[in-house]
């Protein structure tokens, strides 16, 4: 499995509209996505004055993420032209699971 890890840095003041794009666009169309497992979006903790967004997502292969994301799949998605009046920057990385912990509810 692949752990893509997206980070942005959201525009001071447009953290709305953000959270608007990722929950009715961003996130709907992520949950569609044939060979993803999960994801996991994180945001800064209250008062800490972090602009900064993360995104963990869980592939089933660096080929599952090629089929959604393409040849570039290394890079981050294009931003959409609406996406870019309050996302300043954006990177991705990715990793191998080489180790999982879920804890007994």
């Amino acid at each position: 499995m692949i752990m893509r890890v997206y980070r942005c840095t959201v525009v001071a003041g447009k953290e709305a509209e953000f959270r608007e794009f990722a929950f009715t666009k961003s996130h709907p169309w992520l949950r569609e996505q044939k060979g993803l497992i999960a994801f996991y979006a994180g945001k800064p903790l209250p008062n800490s004055g972090d602009r900064t967004r993360c995104m963990v997502q869980i592939w089933e292969s660096i080929s599952a993420i090629q089929a959604v994301i393409g040849d570039d799949w290394r890079q981050p998605l294009k931003l959409p032209e609406e996406a870019r009046v309050f996302i300043e920057s954006v990177s991705v990385e990715h990793y191998e699971l080489a180790d999982e912990f879920r804890a007994e509810v």
